[in-house]
């Protein structure tokens, strides 16, 4: 099943029971905090609609990936599938771009704002946690750049915060994409045209999220995951293509770093954290609004690990395995980032060893790869026989083959971000916001393979020709 829009997959959801309506609760916290509570529990997609000084029908969408089953729904796979068969189906097919249409027409166009008639406070935009500098409206949402050199349409999903009716703030980690194509135009003296959509359709809003390779537009990749072209319509002012279905869409420029600054910050992070503080940040101005008749914002808010709002493990993992065997890494069983390491900090790679030193040439590429490379803090290597979404498992494996002596490597100076709360006063005056990253081989050693004491588990054999007999007979088996 695919999902051209934001609106069928929650009518799908609301379909299947996995969609709860919530009327009139208030923006300013509340929102955020029953999404929190419902998604510590697995619960449903929440709809809220009906907000005090708004009209009815400017609703707020959230807790929309909190579960693997709603990832799996908008990727079009089973809502059962196991984690890592749906990474291994995501990784089935060789990838190859699939172009976006142009249509001529779309319904965002039902309502169109320009110059002094932009209002970006028309919408609910929630304050979503109690610290937060101000009403994040760009949490689900894509935002959409094109790199001036090749003209390529880069798609990513960097945290948007409303700072008057048509100025917004946009923050981007250094090394993301869309900060290199920003920073590419203000080289040339010139601003960056740029197109923000809230309320996108799923399968396009986590390729956005993605990893995807510096070259390639989540436009093409998100064809490839729903074996259909995504819709586009050129948008009047930049020309830049935006999803002719998703529900809000503005037109902007980034202004030049020494035009304007906002105080950006702090906000609720997906380390768990308001690490990133309070930093002048440069800002967009909204040239044009548009949006549909009684229109959708998604919230995406971070939430405290292990909780994940956005299904970062299943969106990054397909990436990293890549990575690897694309750098001639043989025998990969399963790719994992836990979630309580915010689903980026905590990597975790179960491979077949084939040769000495096989464990620790995957931690040294996935540690420098761009997958598990932001933030990450530590790269677990186990063996084949361990489940790496199963972090019982995975710890098991590190107390029992592995020795701290002899097992961990550390690599400094890797790639980082302000929202580290790690990083102190000193470093961040300097923007230094580097850190170190812990290579962890609890493989079994390679020389003692067929020495390594057996696991006293029943094997897969034993536990069928148990199971096939006893099935039935025994309810708690």
């Amino acid at each position: 099943m695919v999902f051209d829009d934001l609106r069928s997959f929650l009518k799908q959801c609301e379909a299947e029971g996995d969609l709860e309506k919530v009327d009139g609760a208030d923006w300013n916290l509340e929102v955020g905090t029953i999404s929190e509570m419902a998604a510590e529990k697995f619960g449903p997609v929440l709809l809220f609609d009906k907000f005090a000084g708004y009209p009815e029908g400017y609703r707020v969408a959230t807790d929309l990936f909190t579960t693997k089953e709603r990832i799996a729904l908008a990727y079009g796979f089973p809502r059962d599938i196991d984690k890592l068969e749906l990474i291994r189906n995501l990784r089935a097919k060789e990838f190859h771009a699939v172009k976006p249409v142009e249509v001529k027409t779309s319904p965002v166009m039902e309502n169109v704002y320009e110059g002094d008639q932009v209002d970006m406070y028309k919408f609910p935009t929630p304050i979503f946690h109690e610290l937060d500098g101000g009403r994040y409206i760009g949490t689900g949402h894509t935002v959409i750049m094109q790199e001036p050199e090749s003209g390529y349409y880069n798609l990513g999903v960097e945290r948007v915060c409303i700072h008057d009716k048509n100025t917004l703030s946009l923050f981007i980690s250094p090394g993301k994409h869309n900060r290199i194509i920003r920073e590419k135009y203000w080289a040339m003296g010139k601003r960056a045209p740029v197109v923000m959509t809230f309320g996108p359709e799923p399968a396009l809003y986590l390729s956005a999220a993605l990893h995807v390779h510096w070259g390639v537009s989540e436009y093409d990749y998100a064809g490839w995951i729903r074996n259909k072209p995504v819709e586009v319509m050129k948008a009047p002012l930049t020309g830049i293509p935006f999803p002719a279905r998703d529900e809000i869409v503005i037109e902007g420029e980034c202004l030049l770093p020494d035009e304007d600054r906002r105080e950006e910050g702090p906000f609720g992070e997906w380390t768990g954290y308001y690490a990133g503080g309070r930093q002048m940040e440069p800002v967009v101005k909204v040239k044009a609004l548009y949006h549909r008749n009684n229109p959708i914002l998604a919230g995406v808010p971070p939430l405290k690990p292990p909780l994940h709002n956005f299904g970062a493990p299943i969106l990054s993992a397909p990436v990293l395995w890549d990575d690897l065997e694309n750098a001639g890494i043989s025998g990969i069983k399963g790719v994992w980032q836990l979630e309580a390491g915010g689903s980026r900090m905590l990597t975790v790679i179960s491979l077949k060893q084939a040769y000495v030193g096989h464990a620790k040439q995957a931690g040294l590429v996935a540690a420098g790869g761009h997958g598990a490379g932001y933030m990450g803090r530590y790269v677990i290597i186990v063996d084949e026989d361990i489940d790496p979404t199963d972090i019982n498992d995975v710890f098991w494996a590190v107390c029992t083959r592995s020795d701290p002596a002899g097992s961990i490597d550390i690599i400094r100076d890797c790639w980082g971000t302000r929202l580290d709360p790690m990083v102190g006063p000193e470093k961040r005056a300097r923007k230094d916001y580097s850190h170190s990253t812990a290579i962890i081989n609890a493989c079994k050693p390679f020389t003692l393979l067929h020495d390594f004491p057996p696991t006293n588990k029943a094997s897969k054999e034993l536990r069928e020709r148990v199971l096939a007999k006893w099935k039935g007979k025994i309810k708690s088996i």
